[in-house]
């Protein structure tokens, strides 16, 4: 059942309840009243475990608390309501980047009755415009050549899928050529090449990709060659195509498993490929690319 939580004659509930975006009410003294089912999906804690607290162990930085306890949320508060970014911290410890409207809920006599605050998660949305940035910023940089280009746009994407390695292949003729490769663990040599039968690609390809999995021990991958091979529990991959054509792959990969993947991730990782096949475009207008019945590069 929902708590009867009022200040003054509203009822909190029914203003806040079916808001997608987390509400939470303090009254006068800046104890939590009352919050909406989405703060608790998302900070992890119940209505039981917050009511009576102070908003403190919420913030990742306890001084932005200290901040806004004496500013926009006290008794001398002069602002009704501001948006304002706020990184906030959930049960789990993980801090996340918000955006937070909130102030005093003041009655029909301006009289401060608590606080309130609707806070909407945008970390994901920053992340995203700050990936953009760098991939334009790394594309636009006339100091840098293709190559070095595609390096730090595979850097980028392992810093974002969190993952160790990244690859560039060439596929013809049922064979798996690295071109590029950018790894924590280990250096890949240019023109080393494996059957394409014994790479996750090989999957990533028939399906016409893009194709993610975040725990290859449980799931098909378990039973595939590359598994054998190199135990590779995490892997996110698709097409490369350059001028048109299926020239090759990129793919993510590590040894470690991660949490799953998301709808947008196929996304991004799309994003990144059309990024290096224009590279590669770039290359292959000046030759540098291999072509079919060349031997592979090195």
């Amino acid at each position: 059942m929902t708590p009867s939580i009022s200040l003054g004659d509203i009822r909190i509930p029914d203003l806040f309840r079916d808001l997608p975006d987390a509400v939470i009410v303090a009254d006068e003294n800046q104890r939590i009243s009352w919050v909406n089912p989405a703060l608790q999906d998302m900070f992890g804690y119940s209505l039981e475990e917050l009511a009576g607290q102070t908003t403190k162990n919420l913030y990742a930085d306890h001084q932005n608390y200290e901040e806004q306890r004496n500013g926009r949320f006290s008794l001398t508060a002069s602002q009704r309501g501001h948006t304002y970014d706020m990184r906030y911290r959930r049960k789990n410890g993980k801090a996340f980047l918000s955006q937070t409207t909130g102030g005093p809920i003041r009655d029909k006599d301006d009289f401060i009755l608590g606080y309130f605050a609707i806070i909407k998660d945008i970390s994901k949305t920053r992340a995203f415009e700050d990936l953009l940035h760098s991939l334009f910023h790394i594309s636009s940089d006339q100091d840098k050549d293709a190559t070095q280009k595609i390096q730090e746009i595979m850097k980028l994407g392992c810093e974002h899928f969190q993952t160790d390695s990244g690859l560039v292949s060439w596929v013809h003729d049922g064979t798996y050529t690295i071109l590029y490769s950018y790894s924590d663990l280990v250096d890949i040599p240019r023109g080393t090449t494996f059957p394409l039968g014994e790479t996750y690609c090989s999957e990533m390809l028939s399906g016409n990709g893009p194709l993610a999995c975040h725990s290859a021990r449980h799931s098909k991958f378990a039973a595939h060659p590359c598994y054998d091979l190199f135990l590779l529990e995490t892997y996110i991959g698709v097409p490369l195509i350059v001028d048109g054509k299926l020239f090759g792959t990129l793919n993510f990969t590590s040894p470690d498993e991660r949490h799953p993947f998301e709808d947008g991730d196929l996304e991004v990782i799309k994003m990144f490929a059309a990024w290096i096949g224009q590279q590669l475009s770039f290359e292959k207008a000046t030759n540098q690319l291999p072509q079919p019945g060349q031997p592979a590069p090195t």
